[in-house]
């Protein structure tokens, strides 16, 4: 009796206890980039004091009997606003009723992991079209060859290039370096690289150095922006792209917001009793909809703050 007790007919098909095919964005930055500054109000105005003033070596002798020399400093004032960046998703009686047992404990687990993905990478879009664009940075420049050419190209002499010029032009020693994913993966494939950062005695002979060998190489914290995203609208085929593109930022912001201290940028994040700051809100059930929901959103502004403090290089895999 052909096809007795086959297929279906002895088993029927569930999903695996142990495996399931989800696809999450990785690679954020942009929480590391600028420091996080807490502010009592959506809007407000900050203190820019001029640096020229600061800087100037001022006549400190006094003759006798006579008062001590004035200084003056200049000081201005900018403002931000503090926009709501939010996002919620159902929790249906139906889905949670329907879910197989695998995915009833993860069920509502699993909406805010969609939230929260969905805001890091949206933050993360909005920062690095600020911080890659030359209009944002004192200077940029692309390199002379492309770093995909390991004969010709010198991409340790084009961040010595990017530092100095920061140092120069502010007296403030860049302090962070920030690659794309693209620039990373073909800066530490350079053999100049590999001999500064692993095998000085040895060229060619060492390893791909980490980011740590790099970051003691350079003496700047390391940051490499691997985030891709779906450029492609909704039901349409995916279109991805890197949001870093093939950049390199050199800048100065200090580890924490300091009013001793300037930064290329700053993230002013509105923070106060009942405001969310990406905690996660759990709305009512209701019982028109047959659903609650789960909600998750921030007030924020990112600024750049010091636009001298930032090089931008641009192009390091496509240059000519």
């Amino acid at each position: 009796m052909s096809g007795y007790l086959q297929g279906h007919a002895i088993h029927i098909d569930h999903h695996l206890s142990n495996v399931a095919i989800n696809y999450r964005p990785a690679g954020f930055i942009a929480d590391e980039i600028f420091p996080v500054v807490p502010v009592p109000k959506q809007s407000d105005t900050y203190v820019i004091y001029e640096q020229a003033d600061l800087f100037r070596r001022e006549n400190t002798k006094r003759s006798r009997g006579a008062e001590a020399n004035k200084i003056h400093a200049r000081v201005s004032s900018a403002s931000f606003y503090c926009e709501n960046f939010a996002l919620k998703a159902d929790v249906t009686v139906e889905d949670r009723a329907n879910a197989d047992p695998v995915f009833v404990r993860q069920f509502e687990e699993g909406r805010v992991m969609r939230l929260q993905d969905a805001l890091f990478l949206d933050w993360e879009i909005r920062v690095a079209n600020q911080v890659t664009s030359s209009s944002n940075v004192g200077s940029s420049a692309a390199v002379s060859s492309a770093w995909t050419d390991y004969t010709n190209s010198d991409p340790m002499g084009d961040i010595w290039i990017a530092v100095d010029n920061v140092e120069v032009a502010t007296g403030y020693r860049p302090n962070h370096i920030l690659f794309s994913g693209t620039a990373w993966r073909n800066f530490r494939r350079n053999v100049n690289v590999i001999d500064k950062a692993t095998s000085p005695g040895v060229s060619g002979g060492g390893l791909y150095p980490s980011a740590a060998q790099i970051e003691d190489l350079l003496e700047m914290k390391v940051l490499v922006g691997n985030a891709w995203y779906n450029s492609g609208e909704e039901g349409q085929s995916m279109n991805l792209g890197q949001v870093w593109g093939d950049h390199v930022v050199a800048y100065y912001a200090p580890e924490q917001a300091s009013i001793e201290a300037p930064s290329f940028g700053y993230y002013f994040r509105w923070s106060a009793d009942e405001i969310p700051n990406m905690h996660v809100e759990r709305h009512p059930y209701d019982s028109r909809r047959h659903c609650s929901e789960v909600e998750i959103g921030y007030y924020q502004d990112e600024i750049i703050t010091a636009s001298p403090l930032g090089f931008l290089i641009t192009n390091v895999t496509s240059s000519t």
